[in-house]
């Protein structure tokens, strides 16, 4: 991973309302900085999942990157819960975890249950 115009465009506008320099979060993600405050690598890399395209993840940090750092903690801390089912199977299928079978898993099965035809499940 380099740094570039790019890619400090899209960690800017991931972090939009700081005054912070780009190429510093950056540096300190490829540790070769020590974080300050609140700025930590965890915290830029749940803002970067929270604020990025998964394209524009590949794009600033890479597919080899995202495989060794994402973790199921960063995972469980991100705010939007449908992020959180993507990412953890993002993070099973890069790290050879066994994934659910075709996505009909029991989580699935019930959301269907309560879907607008539920009555059908209850039908002779």
């Amino acid at each position: 991973m380099n740094y570039n115009k790019v890619v400090g465009q899209k960690i800017g506008n991931a972090f939009w309302d700081y005054n912070v320099d780009s190429a510093e979060l950056f540096d300190i993600l490829l540790n070769k900085k020590a974080g300050n405050g609140f700025f930590n690598k965890e915290y830029i890399l749940r803002r970067l999942l929270d604020r990025l395209s998964w394209y524009e993840l590949i794009d600033v940090l890479g597919i080899d990157y995202i495989r060794q750092n994402l973790s199921k903690s960063i995972i469980s801390k991100l705010r939007n819960n449908t992020l959180k089912e993507r990412y953890e199977f993002v993070r099973k299928f890069l790290q050879e975890e066994t994934l659910p079978f075709s996505g009909w898993d029991n989580k699935t099965c019930e959301r269907l249950k309560s879907s607008v035809l539920s009555d059908r499940w209850n039908c002779p």
